[in-house]
C-alpha cells in the first residue's frame, strides 16, 4: 500500500482507494483488511479536505459515497499542496533528524560532564590519599625524631650525673677543694648546659623542617588538585564549545533550508500564477473565437445581396447584412 498519501493527486488517491477495496476481498488476514480500510479512511479524508466534499462509509454494503465538493478542485494537482507535501516529506524528517542529533549531543555532553566530574573526584581522592600517606610518614618521622632527642637529653643528664660523681671522687682523691673544686664542677655543668642547648636547637630545627615538609606536602596536593580541576573545567568548556558550535551550525542549516523552501514556494507561486494567467488567456481567446464563430452569418455577402434584390428580407438576411456592412438594412 502507498504510504505517502499527501504527495498523490486526487485522481491517484481515488485509484488507490479503489485498489484497496479490491485488495480487501483477497486479504489473507483481518489485520490486512483493517489496514486497507484505515488507509481508505485517510484517503477519503484527504480528498474531502481538497475538494470540500463529504465522504461516508456504509458498513453493511462496504461502500463509500461522496457528496458536495468542487469539480474544479478535483481536477489535477495543486502546486501549493504539493509544496506542502514536499515540505512534510523532506524538511520535517530532516528537522526531526537535527532535533534527535541535538538530543544525542546533549546526552553525550552531559555524560562527558559526569565523566569529568567522576574523574576529577577520583583524581582528587587519589591525591588526597597520597598526600595523607606522605603526611603520615612525616608525622611518624617527627615523632621518631622527638623521641630520639628525648633519649639524647636523657643520656646527657645520665652522663652529667655520672661525670659529676666521678669528678667529685677525683677531686677528693687529688685533694682539690674549695674554689678550685667549684670552678671544675662549674666547667662540667657549663659543658652539659651547652650540649643540652645545642641538642634542643637541633630538635627544634629537625621538628620545624618536618612541619614545613608536612605543610609543603599538603600545599602540593592542593595545587595538584587545583590544576586537575582546572584541566577538567577546560575539557568541559571545550565540550560545551563543541556543543554550542553544533547548535549554531544546526540552526544555520535549518534557517537556510527554511529560506530555500520559502524562496521555492514563492517561485512556484509565481509560476503557478503565470500558468493560471496563460490558461485564462487561452480560455478568453477560445471564448472570443466561439463568440465570433457564433456571430458569423451562415450566408455569404453574395447570398445576402441576392436575397435583398429578390425582396427576401428574413431575420437571417437582415442580420447578415448588418454583420457585413456594419449597419442595419434601410430598404
Amino acid at each position: 500500500m502507498a504510504t505517502n498519501l499527501n504527495s498523490m493527486t486526487t485522481e491517484e488517491l481515488r485509484a488507490q482507494a479503489k485498489q484497496n477495496s479490491a485488495d480487501w476481498h483477497t486479504a489473507g488476514s483481518s489485520a490486512e483488511k483493517d489496514a486497507l480500510h484505515a488507509q481508505n479512511v485517510e484517503i477519503n479524508r484527504i480528498i474531502d479536505s481538497r475538494t470540500g466534499s463529504t465522504s461516508t462509509y456504509d458498513a453493511p454494503s462496504g461502500k463509500w459515497s461522496s457528496s458536495g465538493g468542487s469539480t474544479a478542485q478535483q481536477a489535477g494537482p495543486n502546486p501549493t499542496r504539493e509544496l506542502v507535501a514536499e515540505y512534510q516529506n523532506v524538511y520535517v524528517p530532516q528537522s526531526s533528524f537535527y532535533e534527535q542529533a541535538y538530543n544525542d549531543l546533549r546526552a553525550s555532553y552531559n555524560a562527558q560532564q559526569s565523566a569529568y566530574q567522576q574523574m576529577l573526584e577520583q583524581q582528587q581522592a587519589a591525591q588526597a590519599a597520597a598526600v595523607q600517606q606522605a603526611v603520615n610518614t612525616l608525622e611518624s618521622q617527627k615523632s621518631s625524631t622527638d623521641a630520639q632527642y628525648s633519649d639524647l637529653f636523657r643520656q646527657l643528664y645520665i652522663n652529667k650525673m655520672k661525670n659529676r660523681k666521678d669528678l667529685d671522687q677525683r677531686l677528693a682523691a687529688g685533694g682539690v677543694t674549695g674554689g678550685a673544686a667549684e670552678s671544675t664542677r662549674l666547667g662540667y655543668d657549663t659543658a652539659y648546659e651547652d650540649a643540652l642547648r645545642q641538642g634542643e636547637q637541633g630538635r627544634i630545627s629537625a621538628i620545624g623542617s618536618l612541619d614545613q615538609a608536612i605543610a609543603d606536602a599538603r600545599l602540593t596536593g592542593d595545587i595538584e588538585s587545583a590544576n586537575a580541576a582546572a584541566d577538567a573545567a577546560k575539557e568541559q568548556m571545550s565540550a560545551y564549545a563543541d556543543a554550542l558550535r553544533f547548535l549554531i551550525n544546526r540552526q544555520d542549516t535549518i534557517d537556510a533550508r527554511q529560506e530555500a523552501y520559502a524562496r521555492e514556494d514563492a517561485q512556484r507561486a509565481v509560476a503557478y500564477a503565470q500558468q493560471q494567467a496563460a490558461l485564462e488567456r487561452q480560455n478568453e481567446l477560445a471564448r472570443q473565437e466561439a463568440e465570433q464563430a457564433a456571430a458569423r452569418p451562415t450566408l455569404t455577402v453574395a447570398q445576402v445581396n441576392a436575397a435583398i434584390k429578390a425582396g427576401i428580407l428574413t431575420d437571417a438576411v437582415l442580420a447578415a447584412y448588418e454583420y457585413y456592412y456594419g449597419e442595419a438594412y434601410k430598404g
